[in-house]
């Protein structure tokens, strides 16, 4: 797919106003909001490749992110502009886009990959907090019932107090004023409004800050599991709790050099991001451990909710949820990567103050954070590794006996772990394959070995067949160096079966089949006495499918031209699988495509040979897709199926399903239909399909409309030299409207507003045909005030206030156009209707442009002889131009008859006394009329929109006698 840049991440705009603009409340008038998401269409038809975009969530990329493999070769590249550079020690990693705005991304971007010193180009993705819907209140701290779920009050008896250390909260921010939270809060940062303090504008962050350390032992509020701490706000996601990677990773870096020892995360992405993984590194290497959330999608998702990024990164302490029975939360995303589980539902701090109930992972993170904050008070000198080690030998059991991927190694203890001793291999006995312990994939253990004649054995499952890569880290004490291992992959008896790792730290890696795998660790030197840490982290690639190599359409596997199913995967970066069927007759060609991860966002594409590829890509990640019936003439087509995640994804461990289904007979899917009581039922929407098969033939639908809709009736796929005929009927087949096809029209439609009721709709044609099919398509859209484009709009309610009162019009096909520039003719006609201009004897002036045949010609007249309006030098009157802001200021004054004076000082940074209209947009401001925008600013010279001035004027009718 083309990569198109665009102004900003749908995941950080606004819905609305400015955001320095008054609510409606307050009486300013917001400037227009961003336009709706564009769609392609009732039904969620095909639109050209070119416009379809990244899925329901993923925007397209308006940044890059580059890492230089050595620093040092950092430099300026062309046809690219750096718009930062990232605080990432001991790494360059560069924020950049285009020089030209214009510019071909696929080009721009297939260059950077090709320049060996640059380790990796991609696009800057969204993230968002993994917060579940809030449960009711209870307004009581003994609900609080997870504190002992988790061994909490056991454990105040030994430590309850973490001040030595600091817990970066990276989130929405925090309630810095909360009397249960002020306390234990040291300054942070605001990354989404530099310069601000850290507040909380959504209540996330305060809700998991009142976990972790909502202060105890003040007789007020609740007790978080640390009673005194030191919290450090980091905002990085905004008032919807949406962020973007590059943010995430900026905060983390920014907890990690300002001291951070803990930084929590209940924020997450099911896209790998090789840029957070370096930063999540980055926070080990400096001695921080990261503690992240699992996501909330199991109850919806199924088996196909993965760990969600950060969690699943190795070195993240992932936590799921647990519920208060002491079972494994299903609602909570399971993986290998889990550690422990925590408690889903809490009771915590709330901004402004309050406390509320509260569920999701999100909630239980902050526990094991908590948790890991106390092991830290009686253990200062634990590395992270060992930290994460010590709380999963303390959980408890809950799920299937040993480890699983519900609940990782268990249950949350915190009174176990800060009584229990650390076991530097808690993996023993594992001395032969018979005994190897399970290694989650994706994650990273500590083990030792105590001498030449130990070994140490795993088992690895792995998901599919591939490659498992494991790293060997290994830990010598002090003063002794690190030896030589020798790693066996059991049962592999090719010469790489057994590999020797001579560097401390040093990966290898073997191709695996699905299942169980077995790995042996022990010493080179079978007769060492020395003792040995090591730590162990593994990774996983699917290997590729069997229809590889098919990147390209000329690559295309070809498939048999029958219904039938493959399977296949993305094993590598930007993957995409093209197929190829050649066709020998015509037919119905449906196709699907399902994913068992959602990791994956499928995007599932076709074309006929020349013709234009369509995709089909309307639902999110782990869900499927599917094409319309497709009709097909004798040819080849091709499929494209892909990762529609990232313009930029990276392999993924999960494998696609691609469903074809051909019928090579055009039968009318609908058969039998020919009468009123066989009709097929319709859904506005939907498409239908179908053939008029024998002379005589008329298919009948029956459509039931739920209240008053404005109903579109469309018939398409005309065959040439065919015309058809639909007519309507009402439900006691009283005829409506009759449309017809001309001559060489391939489709026909109509509109009209339907009530309530059953409707029938006669398809007929003036011969038969069945080498395609027609389609049918019935929206019914629904009106408000008349407009079938103000519904949700946000001056939706001003708009509807004035067509009741007759003021405000439409501009043809039931539309209000609310977005669009008012023009000077259309503003005095709204301004006439509202509010009669007083009769004078003074003459109206004349405008050469607005003649009496004009239709404002009135209204322009009345308007000018009141004095409400001027013309321009020439002695036109500009009739079609847009009015400005501060224009739409002085008329609605002078109609209003407000007195107006001229201000002592600016109005607006952009409004200095000395403009012309700074009197009536000063008192326009002073009314509660008008706003301004974001740095004090009124924009005077913007044009007004008609959504603009309807909000406007309603205020002005409503305020009264104002002047």
């Amino acid at each position: 797919m083309r990569l198109a840049l665009r102004p900003a991440l749908a995941a950080l705009l606004l819905a609305g106003a400015p955001a320095a603009a008054a609510s409606p409340a307050s009486g300013a008038a917001p400037a227009a909001p961003p336009p709706a998401a564009a769609t392609d269409g009732p039904g969620g038809s095909a639109v050209p490749v070119q416009a379809a975009g990244g899925g329901r969530d993923e925007p397209q990329p308006t940044a890059w992110l580059i890492k230089w493999r050595d620093p040092a070769q950092a430099k300026p590249l062309p046809g690219t502009r750096m718009l930062r550079r990232l605080a990432l020690p001991g790494a360059a990693v560069d924020v950049v886009r285009p020089a030209d705005a214009g510019a071909d991304a696929d080009a721009w971007l297939l260059g950077l990959r090709s320049r060996p010193e640059i380790a990796y180009a991609q696009p800057v993705g969204a993230v968002r907090m993994l917060a579940a819907e809030p449960a009711p209140n209870d307004p009581e701290l003994p609900k609080q019932q997870y504190l002992a779920q988790i061994g909490a009050r056991d454990a105040w008896t030994k430590v309850h107090d973490q001040t030595d250390l600091t817990i970066a909260l990276i989130d929405t921010g925090v309630d810095l004023n909360h009397p249960d939270l002020k306390d234990n809060l040291v300054p942070g940062t605001n990354l989404v409004s530099p310069g601000k303090p850290p507040e909380d504008d959504n209540g996330h962050g305060t809700a998991v800050a009142g976990v972790i350390a909502g202060e105890g032992n003040n007789k007020a509020g609740i007790t978080g599991i640390l009673w005194h701490a030191r919290i450090m706000p980091v905002k990085a996601l905004d008032a919807d709790g949406y962020g973007d990677e590059e943010r995430l990773g900026e905060a983390i870096t920014y907890a990690v050099d300002h001291g951070a020892r803990i930084l929590v995360l209940s924020v997450g992405l099911y896209r790998y991001s090789p840029y957070l993984k370096d930063v999540t590194a980055y926070a080990e290497s400096k001695g921080a451990l990261l503690v992240a959330a699992s996501g909330n999608d199991g109850g919806t998702l199924g088996t196909k909710a993965k760990v969600k990024y950060p969690a699943a990164y190795p070195t993240v302490l992932a936590v799921a949820g647990a519920t208060a029975a002491g079972a494994p939360e299903t609602r909570s995303n399971a993986g290998p990567e889990i550690d422990v589980a925590a408690p889903w539902s809490v009771y915590t701090t709330a901004v402004g103050g309050g406390y509320k109930q509260e569920q999701g992972t999100s909630m239980a993170a902050p526990q094991a954070a908590a948790a890991a904050a106390l092991v830290w008070a009686l253990h200062p000198g634990y590395k992270p590794y060992q930290v994460r080690a010590l709380l999963r030998q303390s959980a408890k059991d809950i799920g299937s006996p040993g480890f699983d991927n519900l609940s990782g190694y268990g249950l949350l203890r915190i009174d176990k772990a800060v009584a229990a001793a650390l076991r530097p291999d808690a993996y023993e006995p594992n001395d032969d394959r018979q005994s190897a312990k399970l290694f989650p994939l994706g994650k990273q253990i500590a083990a030792e070995l105590s001498g030449g004649k130990d070994a140490d054995w795993f088992r690895v499952e792995a998901p599919y067949d591939g490659t498992v890569a494991i790293r060997v880290q290994s830990l010598p004490a002090a003063g002794e160096s690190a030896p030589t291992l020798r790693v066996t992959h059991a049962g592999d008896a090719s010469p790489g079966g057994t590999q020797d790792t001579k560097l401390g730290n040093q990966t290898v890696e073997w191709r695996v089949k699905k299942g169980r795998n077995d790995f042996a660790v022990r010493l080179f030197d079978g007769a060492s006495k020395q003792r040995l840490a090591y730590l162990l982290t593994s990774s996983f690639e699917i290997a590729p499918d069997a229809y590889e190599v098919n990147d390209k359409p000329y690559q295309a596997y070809t498939l048999p031209p029958r219904s039938q199913r493959v399977e296949g995967n993305f094993h590598q970066t930007n993957d995409e699988d093209w197929y190829a069927i050649r066709f020998e007759t015509g037919g119905t060609l449906k196709l699907s495509a399902t994913a068992d991860s959602a990791r994956a966002d499928l995007g599932l594409a076709y074309e006929r040979q020349g013709g234009t590829l369509l995709e089909e890509d309307e639902n999110g990640e782990g869900e499927g897709e599917a094409s319309p019936p497709i009709n097909v003439t004798p040819g080849t087509y091709y499929i494209r199926v892909r990762n529609a995640i990232s313009a930029q994804a990276s392999p993924v461990p999960a494998q696609y399903a691609l469903n074809v289904q051909f019928a090579t007979r055009h039968a009318d899917p609908n058969e039998p239909n020919d009468k009123t009581y066989q009709a097929t039922n319709v859904s506005p929407g939907s498409g239908y399909s179908g053939v008029i098969g024998k002379a005589g033939d008329a298919d009948w639908y029956q459509l039931r409309i739920a209240g008053e809709r404005l109903t579109t009736l469309r018939i398409g796929g005309i065959p040439a030299g065919i015309v058809m005929k639909a007519e309507l009927f009402d439900k006691r087949q009283q005829p409506l409207y009759a449309l017809k096809s001309s001559p060489g029209a391939a489709s026909m439609s109509r509109e009209k507003v339907l009530a309530a009721g059953l409707y029938y709709i006669k398809v007929t044609a003036s011969a038969p045909f069945d080498k395609q099919y027609y389609g049918l398509r019935v929206t019914a859209e629904t009106l408000v005030a008349g407009f079938r484009d103000i519904g949700g709009h946000w001056a939706e309610s001003a708009v509807a206030a004035l067509r009741q009162r007759g003021i405000v019009g439409g501009s043809g096909d039931y539309r209000f156009e609310p977005d669009r520039p008012v023009s000077r003719a259309e503003a005095v006609s709204m301004l006439t209707r509202a509010i009669a201009p007083a009769a004078g004897a003074a003459r109206a002036p004349a405008f050469r442009d607005v003649g009496a045949g004009h239709w404002a010609y009135a209204a322009v007249a009345n308007a000018s002889r009141a004095g409400w309006i001027g013309g321009y030098p020439n002695g036109t009157f500009g009739p079609g131009r847009p009015i400005s802001r501060e224009e739409m200021a002085v008329a609605l004054l002078r109609a209003l008859n407000v007195r107006t004076a001229r201000p002592g000082g600016p109005v607006f940074a952009d409004v200095p006394a000395d403009r012309w209209s700074s009197p009536a947009v000063a008192a326009a401001k002073r009314l509660g009329l008008m706003g301004g925008y974001a740095g004090g600013r009124f924009e005077p010279e913007r044009s007004a929109t008609r959504a603009e001035f309807a909000a406007v004027l309603l205020r002005a009718l409503n305020a009264g006698n104002i002047g």
